[in-house]
């Protein structure tokens, strides 16, 4: 067997033993707002503008991948320039079968809104959000909608509607969220509400 099909089936399994059901998922460590913001080489508030289907190379194979460009409104780590553009794995109609999905990362609608924690870019000249899809917080006017399984951030409107804390979802105001970004990287302890 050559080199090329011995990585992609080490790709297909380990995407497999951490998706969502598997025994490697279960013992994972949760993820956390710190481990979010210290591990992205940008994070950014940003309207997406486009999605590109198109194809990346890995590891000598081709590889269905997504060019995603953005309008950034607010740098909170890194910087650049008024839009970011990146490739990231996986296709917006992939389906099941998709390594983006089978990853756990986000598809990115144009016209919406998101907090970003990006991932440097990879040799191949990849990247996704740290987390997956935990680290692409969909922005909806001032309120940020926080993924179930983040913890750090404490939500003003838990979707379950019960308890006051934020581990299983719900909204929080943008500016709350940026706080506790910002306040994460300067090393301080997220502030409760």
């Amino acid at each position: 067997m050559s080199s090329v099909p011995v990585r992609l089936a080490l790709a297909f399994a380990l995407a497999g033993a951490c998706s969502p059901g598997s025994p490697m998922a279960a013992t994972a460590p949760p993820v956390t707002l710190a481990g979010l913001a210290g591990s992205a080489g940008r994070i950014f508030r940003g309207v997406c503008l486009k999605a590109e289907a198109g194809t990346g190379e890995v590891a000598g194979a081709r590889i269905a991948a997504t060019t995603y460009t953005f309008e950034v409104r607010e740098y909170l780590k890194g910087g650049g320039g008024p839009k970011v553009t990146f490739r990231q794995v996986g296709t917006p109609g992939g389906g099941p079968g998709d390594l983006g999905r089978a990853a756990g990362l986000p598809v990115y609608s144009p016209g919406l809104e998101y907090v970003i924690f990006l991932l440097p870019e990879s040799k191949a000249r990849l990247t996704s959000p740290a987390g997956a899809s935990r680290g692409a917080l969909l922005v909806k006017r001032e309120e940020v909608i926080v993924p179930g399984g983040l913890a750090g951030l404490s939500s003003t409107t838990p979707r379950s509607g019960k308890g006051e804390t934020n581990d299983g979802g719900g909204t929080i105001s943008y500016r709350a969220m940026r706080d506790a970004v910002l306040g994460s990287l300067a090393g301080r302890p997220a502030a409760r509400p």
